[in-house]
């Protein structure tokens, strides 16, 4: 295993009262502690620029995993190689996509996958582990990357899935040594995209969602041991959304979204719960929701992605009979209007939509437009959006952040720029906002 310290403090810390935010030792992974993008604490203001950084930190090789935080460290997942190129903007990957889709093979050059931690006070890095070295087997979209799931981090664990080499490892949040470590093997992803289903956990299970053109299916791993607890088949193509443990007013469940095809599971046996088969196509989206609603929202950058609102407690085939969109357990179902690439946010009942440089408000209840505006100067958004207090966040590829009040008309609160390419869903974990751009790492104040 590979041990280094690789960057000191590079910034001053700002004379200022910082937000006291989330600081426990409870799960965070992909879009935060409730897995849906709404982060504790009160709203709070963002610097305007990437100087007003406390510090800085430049991974080795690339990747869009969220960064993690948890137990004072901040988790990074990348993937290295001597030939590795920089991942593309949104543009720039269009523009490969015709030669990409003729047929595009992965690279021959072996990779490197580690996990960094660093602490949190100030970026210094405490160790890195390497997860896997070898070629990788599949190829992937200009703009993605060989290291593109977020890690999930509880207690004195963290979880890394790594689809496109296939290895589901579990370190030791202290050392950085490996506790277990399972090959769940490579599969295809379609048309050559690549992987980006991150890992999800509750206090004794982490899941892995593996929607893939050939052999898809779901399983529980114990985050004690790596025994594999349950796996169900799934009989869906390529998704690249991330499972959630819906805590409702009912009861627990792991809530999927994949190919044509919205799925719950008991997180302890993995029976199925309830499905939902009115969404057509794949989702690179990931559900959100509150205690009593459930919001699935097929992503389309053409902006004609498909809603539908389910409520807690059903089970069984939820899907309405042919022209209706909805019934008991379906609050509401339309077509157009879903996000881009990014997750949409569901706060203080309010849904959230981004989709390239648009922004939309939905009453969550009944699905009707509250608002929509263009965030000036936005470009498109990759990146999942976020709810603090009473303010909603988006950050577009270009580093441009927006910050709106969760409010029945339009408010902007507050826009900064901090450049850099930026693909990955920011954490809040710390208190602070980490921002992951292509090149670096920023540990900004909130205030």
């Amino acid at each position: 295993m590979l041990r280094s310290v690789r960057f000191s403090f590079l910034g001053l810390l700002m004379v200022s009262t910082p937000w006291n935010g989330f600081a426990g030792e409870a799960a965070n992974g992909f879009r935060g502690p409730t897995g849906n993008g709404v982060w504790p604490g009160e709203a709070a203001s963002i610097p305007a620029e990437a100087s007003k950084a406390l510090w800085r930190h430049k991974p080795e090789g690339f990747g869009w995993a969220a960064p993690v935080s948890g137990g004072g460290k901040v988790f990074l997942l990348a993937a290295n190689s001597a030939k590795i190129p920089k991942p593309a903007n949104f543009s720039g990957g269009v523009a490969d996509m015709r030669s990409f889709l003729g047929g595009a093979k992965p690279p021959k050059a072996p990779h490197t996958w580690t996990l960094t931690a660093l602490d949190t006070s100030n970026g210094k890095s405490l160790w890195t582990t390497q997860l896997f070295v070898g070629a990788p087997q599949i190829a992937h979209h200009p703009s993605n990357t060989y290291a593109t799931e977020t890690p999930v981090t509880l207690g004195k664990r963290v979880v890394c899935w790594v689809g496109s080499c296939g290895q589901l490892v579990c370190l030791d949040t202290e050392s950085g040594n490996i506790l277990w470590k399972k090959d769940l093997g490579v599969q295809a992803r379609a048309t050559g995209f690549g992987t980006g289903s991150s890992p999800a956990a509750d206090g004794e299970r982490v899941f892995v969602q593996c929607d893939n053109e050939k052999d898809s299916f779901v399983a529980a791993f114990s985050l004690n041991t790596g025994a594999e607890l349950w796996r169900q088949k799934r009989q869906v193509k390529t998704s690249w959304s991330t499972p959630l443990v819906w805590k409702n007013a009912q009861r627990t469940e792991l809530v999927l979204c994949g190919d044509s095809l919205v799925a719950s599971y008991d997180p302890a046996t993995g029976k199925e719960l309830w499905r939902y088969t009115a969404i057509r196509g794949g989702f690179a989206t990931s559900p959100s929701a509150d205690q009593n609603l459930l919001l699935a929202c097929k992503s389309d950058p053409t902006n004609s992605g498909q809603f539908v609102a389910i409520r807690a407690g059903h089970n069984g085939d939820l899907t309405p009979t042919k022209g209706a969109e909805a019934g008991p357990a379906i609050a509401w179902a339309k077509s157009g209007g879903g996000p881009g690439l990014g997750s949409p946010v569901l706060t203080k009942g309010r849904l959230f939509v981004a989709n390239n440089n648009t922004l939309t408000c939905l009453d969550a209840s009944t699905g009707q437009q509250i608002w929509k505006e263009r965030l000036p100067g936005a470009k498109s958004v990759a990146a999942s959006a976020w709810a603090l207090g009473d303010s909603v966040s988006v950050l577009d590829e270009s580093g441009k952040l927006f910050r709106v009040a969760n409010e029945a008309t339009f408010r902007l609160l507050g826009k900064s720029d901090f450049g850099d390419l930026h693909w990955s869903t920011p954490d809040l974990g710390t208190g602070k906002l980490l921002l992951r751009g292509v090149d670096e790492l920023l540990c900004l104040p909130l205030q």
